[in-house]
């Protein structure tokens, strides 16, 4: 297959410059960040079954809770936490069974939840939604346009900005210089989308590391370099030499960076077993590496799918939320080990929750859900937000 813009070179034209070498290098004594900052972003694809996840309890919502959800009503095992001091309908929550370690975060200060979080453009209460007299966020309950308002926070247009990217601009702006990279580690969202001429692409990793060319494509690196190597009067052509140039300079970069870091945490990551453990590992050994990529400001993206659960009243979330919580727990421990811990905040997204009501064999779509964050900062050991 073959793309065309149009002619690369005007043919007027009679010589050709040499294009610069990318000036993409890591400094060879690179002294150390003091004020540095992360933002670990969790994206649940399908919808996670959060009231599952938050559980009221040793009050009236608790009966309540178990009354409407029936078959997938959560009625033992919980995990108690302390929420007297969160200005919610109940003193005791509890977290789902497979969530113990971030159980543990949420009892030292170090997590917390907040409560009944989705799109909106004006509040509004169900006689209002049923009679459509104020504006709603556009298709509702649809996966992929809900995914790409969850991921702009900006329920009027789906077509805007990421959130993280966004965020990545503003720093830029704010700042005069390019401080703030973005990196994904699951695929190209649209929460680190921010403008192309304020802030520079997303890195693109996978869960083992750097992502290079597939190998037969490998085989034409030097061919591809050769392709660009030469500057085009073509505003088209030219643009894509120079992000084409730039990628593969950044790829080898980064492999050169991070190729060969080791963490205190390598064996719970492996241990975990699960490509959400190897996401948060790459994301950590990025981490580490911050004194040689001269990181200031970071936001990265990992993701776990299977949360759709129409027909799953409760093992298949079981298995999600242990893979979850124990990536989460690995993580902590080697932001710890790092010293970082209190810089880094790990926050969590799903395009929607999910009914209250089970339709008999799981739960179907619906809108507000429970979400948590963590990290060494955060304003722990509370449910933001009103439940539920």
């Amino acid at each position: 297959e073959f793309h065309i813009t149009n002619n690369l070179m005007n043919s007027r034209v009679t010589t050709t410059a040499t294009r610069p070498t990318p000036d993409i290098s890591t400094p060879p004594n690179p002294a150390p960040v003091t004020d540095y900052r992360a933002i670990v972003y969790l994206y649940m694809d399908g919808a996670m079954d959060s009231y599952s996840a938050l559980v009221p309890m040793n009050c009236y919502l608790n009966q309540q809770y178990v009354s409407v959800r029936g078959d997938i009503a959560i009625k033992s095992g919980l995990l108690p936490i302390d929420a007297s001091t969160s200005d919610q309908p109940c003193d005791d929550f509890g977290l789902h069974p497979s969530l113990s370690n971030i159980h543990s975060l949420y009892n030292d200060g170090d997590a917390s939840f907040i409560a009944n979080v989705g799109p909106l453009i004006k509040t509004m209460d169900k006689y209002e939604f049923e009679a459509g007299s104020k504006p709603q966020p556009m298709a509702l309950f649809a996966h992929n346009t809900q995914t790409q308002i969850t991921q702009t926070v900006f329920a009027q247009d789906a077509s805007a900005g990421g959130v993280l990217g966004r965020i990545g601009d503003s720093i830029n702006n704010r700042e005069g210089s390019d401080v703030f990279d973005a990196y994904s580690i699951s695929g190209t969202p649209k929460v680190l989308e921010g403008a192309p001429s304020v802030s520079k692409p997303a890195d693109v990793l996978s869960g083992s590391g750097v992502a290079d060319f597939i190998p037969k494509a490998g085989t034409f690196e030097a061919n591809i370099e050769a392709l660009s190597e030469n500057v085009v009067t073509s505003i088209y052509g030219e643009t894509f030499s120079v992000s084409m140039t730039n990628a593969i300079y950044r790829t080898r970069l980064l492999d050169e960076v991070i190729g060969n870091v080791t963490l205190d945490e390598d064996s719970c990551f492996t241990n975990a077993g699960t490509d959400l453990a190897d996401q948060f590992e790459q994301v950590a050994r990025i981490i580490k590496s911050r004194d040689g990529l001269e990181a200031k400001r970071d936001v990265f993206y990992v993701s776990i799918g299977g949360f759709d659960t129409h027909s799953d009243n409760g093992p298949v979330l079981t298995n999600l939320l242990s893979q979850i919580d124990d990536s989460i727990s690995c993580f902590a421990s080697e932001m710890k080990s790092q010293g970082v811990w209190s810089n880094v905040t790990v926050i969590s997204a799903s395009e929607f929750g999910r009914t209250l009501t089970s339709n008999g064999l799981g739960t179907d779509h619906a809108w507000g859900g429970n979400h948590f964050i963590a990290g060494g900062s955060v304003a722990g050991g509370r449910i933001h937000g009103q439940y539920p």
